[in-house]
């Protein structure tokens, strides 16, 4: 029974954060560029996350994106704006923008003013005290 409980409360943890994480993305990304639908080449992780939404297309080129979402690409698209979704991607891969990731339970949220404006890209007055 008690393996039942555990494992009901490690997926409904899941399912928490997954609609946690769209949300977030269906909140800033469409602020950041400006537009309602963005076309975003991402990773396959991701990717499930991502159709469930109406405010993305995933593209399967880079060239028809608006932006990259993920952290494990094939193909890094070189002149196309980055979110990265683990900090190693946010530290050490150029045209990360900004990333969204977990560490230790907790969300974290970080942007790069350089990187932002390499692109033309504003963010919301909201989001300027996650800029780094």
């Amino acid at each position: 029974m008690i393996r039942l409980i555990l494992l009901f409360l490690f997926s409904v943890n899941l399912i928490g954060k997954e609609s946690y994480e769209l949300n977030l993305y269906q909140k800033i990304l469409p602020a950041i560029f400006k537009k309602s639908i963005l076309y975003i080449y991402v990773d396959k992780k991701k990717a499930k996350l991502i159709q469930e939404s109406d405010k993305f297309k995933i593209v399967n080129e880079c060239d028809e994106a608006d932006l990259m979402l993920g952290k494990n690409f094939d193909i890094i698209c070189i002149n196309k704006p980055w979110f990265g979704t683990s900090y190693k991607v946010f530290k050490n891969e150029p045209n990360v923008f900004g990333a969204f990731y977990w560490r230790k339970g907790r969300p974290q949220l970080k942007f790069k003013k350089d990187i932002l404006d390499d692109f033309n890209l504003t963010l919301p007055k909201k989001l300027e005290r996650y800029v780094r």
